[in-house]
């Protein structure tokens, strides 16, 4: 997934630099990225936790060992669409925004 996320972050610099008002729109494009870096991790850290104090390899486990590759298709075409809706909100947001103050983010 992270060449997923290299290409999005390119395609939004890139867009970014064309726009009315690039600084604010590239703040807002390294703060959702880097938003998505601190939350994978925190999310990975309370997964460690959960398998280490449940004793078992998969306590989340809902479906059965042959839906991991449908579930690992599925995961990276969730993540990839996020990615697209949230830079293309922060490109509407951004492009509305004349300072370096971000304020109300509606």
């Amino acid at each position: 997934m992270i060449v997923v996320g290299a290409v999005a972050g390119w395609a939004f610099e890139r867009k970014a630099r064309r726009s009315a008002n690039p600084q604010v729109r590239q703040q807002l494009g390294v703060l959702l990225a880097s938003g998505m870096i601190v939350g994978e991790s925190l999310i990975g850290v309370v997964l460690a936790a959960i398998v280490v104090f449940s004793g078992k390899a998969a306590p989340l486990a809902l479906v059965g060992e042959d839906f991991a590759n449908a579930g690992t298709w599925l995961g990276g075409i969730g993540f990839a669409a996020s990615l697209l809706l949230l830079y293309g909100w922060l490109g509407r947001v951004g492009a509305g925004r004349t300072g370096s103050r971000t304020g109300d983010l509606r």
